[in-house]
């Protein structure tokens, strides 16, 4: 087996990038998905989703009443590959299995609730240290002040490749905006393990019916076997609720990864 290369990856990290492509994500799918479906909270159990990131292999707990669509959902998957963006590549993504089974019905179907997991792209054939995903962690918290204004350049290009996206899948002239981006917290900022949860409004103009809404999502970079693997918990915000469910959440799945590698 080839080892991995150890060299620098400066420059490899771009935190506005990441940002950027985390938000167009939800939006896509949102812009995509339009019927409602309830939301609950839900345990970590198994199994484990074997991911390859260069020679490594990553093993990633499903949460209870989840499934990965890859191997399930080949439209499900084709769907979220299809609104990648930036520097991360998707590298697995989960929706409820009631979503999924009314998905499959022929229903169209809102995830309230969904996840994804990536890594990034440049970095999959490197083994990256200690020293260098602390770097990651320090730039990521940097960029959450003014979050909006720095993302605003790199949003602008992307919203329209998005929106040209989804317009030819719906066939219609759909436009997606995004609103205010609100950074929430810092949730945990460990050696392995950095979490944080963001909110941000999801605008869409199909003809001239305006649509939009808030979404919370939490995100955690963790590093296992010298890789970083970026999970991230997507939720619709109804109320302060939400974004206390969204943060545990997240903090008993990323630790279910970091426990299982």
């Amino acid at each position: 087996m080839k080892p991995e290369a150890k060299k620098s990856v400066s420059g490899l990290f771009s935190p506005i990038q990441i940002h950027t492509h985390l938000i167009l994500f939800a939006l896509a799918l949102i812009s995509l998905l339009t019927t409602s479906a309830p939301a609950t909270a839900h345990a970590i159990s198994t199994p484990l989703v074997a991911l390859q990131i260069g020679t490594q292999t990553v093993r990633i707990p499903t949460p209870a009443g989840f499934i990965e669509t890859s191997r399930r959902s080949p439209d499900l998957w084709a769907t979220a590959l299809a609104f990648s963006a930036g520097d991360a590549r998707i590298i697995a993504h989960f929706v409820t299995v009631k979503d999924l089974a009314a998905h499959e019905k022929g229903k169209t179907v809102l995830f309230n609730e969904f996840m994804l997991v990536q890594t990034p792209h440049r970095a999959e054939s490197l083994k990256v240290t200690q020293a260098q995903f602390d770097k990651l962690r320090s730039g990521t918290i940097a960029v959450q002040d003014n979050l909006a204004q720095r993302l605003e350049p790199q949003l602008a290009t992307e919203l329209d490749r998005v929106s040209k996206a989804v317009s030819s899948d719906q066939a219609a002239s759909i436009q997606v905006r995004v609103g205010e981006i609100v950074p929430v917290s810092v949730d945990r900022n460990g050696s392995r393990l950095l979490i944080y949860t963001v909110l941000s409004q999801a605008g869409v103009m199909e003809g001239k019916a305006p649509t939009s809404q808030t979404v919370v999502a939490s995100t955690a970079y963790c590093f296992v076997v010298g890789k970083v693997v970026m999970l991230t918990y997507y939720r619709q915000f109804h109320s302060p609720q939400d974004l206390q469910v969204s943060r545990s959440f997240m903090e008993t799945w990323a630790n279910s990864v970091l426990s299982s590698n």
